[in-house]
Parts: C-alpha cells; sequence; structure tokens
C-alpha cells in the first residue's frame, strides 16, 4: 500500500508540474499534492531531459477533470503528421523553392548582368544588386515575423507574391544600374522577405518531435531552385532571349507562390504575440569558376550540382537531426563545411576535378545550414513565438549578407581568388565556434559530449 501511495504522489506531481509549464489555471482547491521541496526542477528551457510520452494526454484529462469547461489549447499538441501538416510542408516548399531557390541561383544572374547589361561596372559593384536582394529578402523579416504571429500567413502571402512578381517582370525592362537595384533588390527583395518568413514560420506550429525532419523537406524547396532555375534560365536565355527569360522565370515563381498560398495554413490563433556563409559562396561561385578560365556553362553545371548536394542534405540533416539533437548536426555539418573549403577549394580550386568535389561535398553540408537552423530556433522557442524570433535572426543575417557579395567581389579583383576563398572559411570557423558555445550554454555551460541537443 505504501508503494502504491508513493507512485500515485509522483504521479498527481508530474501532473501538476505539467499544468503549470501548459499555463493552465485551475479552479477550485487543487486536489493534487504539492511537488516535494526535494523535487529537482527542469534546468531550463533547453533541457534535454523529455516528459513521458503521454504527458499531454495526462495533463488533457486532469484538466477536463476538474473543469469541464476548459478546453486544451491548440498550442500545446502537435500534430507531427497527417494530410493538413504535410500540406503545409508542400506550400512551404513551393514558397522557399521561389524565394531561397532564386538567392541560390542569383549568381547566374549576377555573371550575366556583368557580362551585359553592366559590363562597365566593377564585379563588386555588380555584386550589390543581388547583395541587396538577399538583404531585403532576410532582413525585412524583422517586421514580417510579429505580423505572422498577429494576423497569420494568407495576407503576407499575398502581398508577397505581388511584389515578387511585380519585381520580376520589371527585371525584364532594366537597362540602367539603378534599375536592377530598384527591382531585383529592393522590390523583389521585398516579396522574398514575406514570402519565406511566412513560410518557415509555419512549420513548427504543426511540427514539434519531427519539426527537423518537416524543415529539411520544406527548405529542399530552396535547393530545387536552386538547381532548375540556373539551368532554365541558361536554356531560356540562349533560345528566346534575356526578357523572356525572366518572364517565364516570374510565371514559374507566379504558379509556386499560388501554391503555396492555398496549401499554408497558420494552426494557433490570430493575435498571439549561417546564411551569409551559403549565400556569399552561391552568389561568388559562377564568377569564381569562370575567372579560373572555365566556360560559363560549367559555372552553371558546378552551381547546379551544388545544389542538388544541397537538396540531398537538407533531406538527410532534417532526420539525422530529429534523432542526435539539431544543434549537434548543424555544429558537425558545419565543421565539415569548414574541412571541404580549406582542404578542397582553397588548394585544388583551380581544376575541374576539385571543383566538382567540392559542389557535392560542400552542398552536402551547406544544406543544413539553411534547413536546421530554423529548427534549432523553434527548439528554443514557443511555436507562437517562432515567426518573431525567425525575424530578429534573419534581419542580423541580412546585415552581413548586405556586404559579403560585394566583399568578396572586391576581393577576388584586389586580392585574388585563394583570398577570397579563404575569407569565406574563415567565416565559417566563426560560424562554427558560436554555435559549439551555444551548445555549451543549452547544457547549463557543462561539456557533455553525450547529450542530445
Amino acid at each position: 500500500m505504501e508503494i502504491e501511495n508513493k507512485a500515485l504522489n509522483v504521479d498527481l506531481a508530474e501532473q501538476k508540474w505539467s499544468l503549470a509549464s501548459s499555463g493552465v489555471v485551475l479552479d477550485g482547491p487543487s486536489t493534487i499534492p504539492d511537488i516535494p521541496h526535494n523535487e529537482e526542477a527542469p534546468l531550463s528551457a533547453f533541457s534535454i531531459v523529455e516528459p513521458p510520452a503521454d504527458l499531454t494526454i495526462i495533463t488533457t484529462a486532469a484538466s477536463t477533470a476538474v473543469n469541464p469547461h476548459l478546453h486544451p489549447n491548440p498550442g500545446d499538441t502537435f500534430p507531427d503528421g497527417g494530410t493538413r501538416s504535410w500540406l503545409v510542408i508542400l506550400g512551404s516548399f513551393c514558397l522557399l523553392m521561389a524565394s531561397y531557390g532564386l538567392m541560390n541561383s542569383v549568381g547566374v544572374l549576377q555573371n550575366y548582368f556583368a557580362s551585359h547589361q553592366l559590363s562597365s561596372y566593377s564585379a563588386s559593384a555588380v555584386g550589390w544588386i543581388p547583395g541587396l536582394f538577399t538583404f531585403f529578402g532576410l532582413g525585412l523579416g524583422l517586421q514580417v515575423g510579429p505580423m505572422f504571429d498577429r494576423y497569420g500567413p494568407t495576407g503576407i502571402l499575398i502581398a508577397g507574391t505581388t511584389c515578387y512578381v511585380a519585381g520580376l517582370l520589371l527585371l525584364a525592362e532594366c537597362r540602367l544600374y539603378w534599375h536592377f537595384v530598384l527591382t531585383l533588390g529592393v522590390l523583389s527583395g521585398t516579396g522574398a522577405a514575406l514570402l519565406s518568413t511566412a513560410a518557415m514560420a509555419t512549420v513548427p506550429q504543426w511540427f514539434e518531435r519531427r519539426v527537423g525532419l518537416a524543415m529539411g523537406v520544406a527548405m529542399a524547396g530552396s535547393g530545387l531552385g536552386g538547381v532548375t532555375f540556373p539551368l532554365m534560365l541558361r536554356a531560356a536565355i540562349a533560345r528566346v532571349g534575356y526578357q523572356w527569360a525572366i518572364r517565364l522565370l516570374a510565371l514559374l515563381v507566379l504558379v509556386m507562390c499560388a501554391l503555396g498560398i492555398a496549401l499554408v495554413r497558420a494552426r494557433l490563433p490570430k493575435g498571439r504575440s549561417l546564411e551569409l556563409e551559403v549565400f556569399a559562396g552561391l552568389g561568388l561561385y559562377p564568377t569564381y569558376v569562370v575567372m579560373q578560365g572555365f566556360s560559363t556553362s560549367t559555372s552553371v553545371i558546378l552551381l547546379s550540382i551544388l545544389n542538388v548536394a544541397s537538396t540531398v542534405g537538407r533531406l538527410i540533416a532534417g532526420a539525422v537531426g530529429d534523432r542526435y539533437g539539431r544543434i549537434n548536426t548543424q555544429t558537425g555539418l558545419i565543421a565539415l563545411g569548414a574541412i571541404t573549403i580549406f582542404t578542397i577549394w582553397l588548394p585544388f580550386g583551380n581544376t575541374l576535378s576539385g571543383l566538382y568535389t567540392f559542389s557535392v561535398l560542400f552542398g552536402l553540408a551547406s544544406g543544413s545550414f539553411l534547413s536546421l537552423a530554423p529548427a534549432c530556433i523553434g527548439q528554443i522557442s514557443k511555436a507562437s513565438e517562432a515567426g518573431g524570433r525567425f525575424g530578429i535572426c534573419y534581419s542580423m543575417v541580412s546585415l552581413a549578407t548586405l556586404i559579403c557579395i560585394p566583399i568578396g567581389g572586391e576581393m577576388l579583383e584586389q586580392v585574388g581568388k585563394r583570398a577570397m576563398v579563404a575569407y569565406l572559411g574563415s567565416v565559417l570557423i566563426l560560424a562554427l565556434g558560436m554555435f559549439v558555445m551555444a551548445r555549451w550554454a543549452c547544457l547549463s555551460y557543462r561539456w557533455r559530449w553525450q547529450a542530445k541537443i
């Protein structure tokens, strides 16, 4: 009898802790005894000790039993699957293919502008155009995130589609430098920010245990766009010319955005309150390949191979992150990316075999930079706060990406290709150190190498 009473007390204490942590207030005097003073509370929001699998069911049952009129908060549980959830992921996939997919392909456009309409400008000057596109595409997330938390995704996606497609259609008519800055840099960049922030912020509302996999599947859209857009632009420019190639691009973006608007839905009630390395490398990679003496076609093929490998990497990284820890996986793949830069790209970047090898390995590693970063943010955030935190994160990243491509272009011209590669590798080393320190902080400043975090 004594053993049964102890077991009952532990179970009731666990119920009380669950109700308190979920924000549920019980009416009337509580029938659950107080937790003993020697009961150890959770260490922090980053605690790696997971509650029992049926804790949500216990909490809901206890709440309803005490107050039959109290309904569970839809934000307390996650579907983690089902038709509706995966349709949301499909919609996010399409939106990220349209927005981040073009960011992954922007090096092709930069190379074309530099050799045609803007041939009289330096590489660093032309680099400001994709730099602004990426800056607006990431930086405006600071404003878009809270708007998503407050109003939901539909209106944001409609506005983003309008800005994005209008910017691309106007890009086809551009002749002067400031035309490209306003159309691609500002207008399309603003549209990309609206689309990508809403797409990423929706995923954590539908997944928790498998959010890494879900985010990886959604972010694979950006990799597929990075493969599709360069090949499509190359073929279309050769056959129908630049203007109709850009118009065809705008049509594809419109179709993908329409699918995203139709499928992406928020689950929570309304009214509740590394990318530097990826985009700099993708923006400068085609120019680097051409400067090594290879053809423009070779540069497009290498960029496509990198994006194919990146798509595979995003899918694998999400599943591995859910199993072994998202911050653990992100840290390991950042280390792999840095090693690839310093052992393959830097010494063998003047050979075709070296560039092919680098494209595959760096693509696999860098795929996680985009797919796992939002999952890591969502891991330490409430679902209703994810949009705002994504916005804050990517607004800071945007400041770096604004200057990274022009700086890299200036380095290519002034100090050479090897210095530019070393610069990008050093940025990745800095990111690795930050993730190691973040992991240490999540574990209450203890070096627990076996911990899943």
